[in-house]
């Protein structure tokens, strides 16, 4: 099931929303390319938290 996974956009700042599959990783993270309709650039999601990639990940 899908869940609706808001995160803010690096690029403009601007809060974006979008379906994707939360999973549950125990080992490492796995990460979902996606396409911002904010920026028109890729990020790349942690389908375990919902949250963007950054540096210190």
């Amino acid at each position: 099931m899908a869940d609706l996974i808001v995160f803010r956009c690096p690029q403009t700042g601007m809060n974006v929303q979008t379906h994707l599959e939360k999973q549950q990783i125990p080992e490492g993270r796995s990460f979902e390319s996606f396409a911002c309709p904010a920026c028109t650039r890729i990020h790349f999601i942690d389908l375990a938290s919902g949250q963007p990639m950054n540096r210190e990940r």
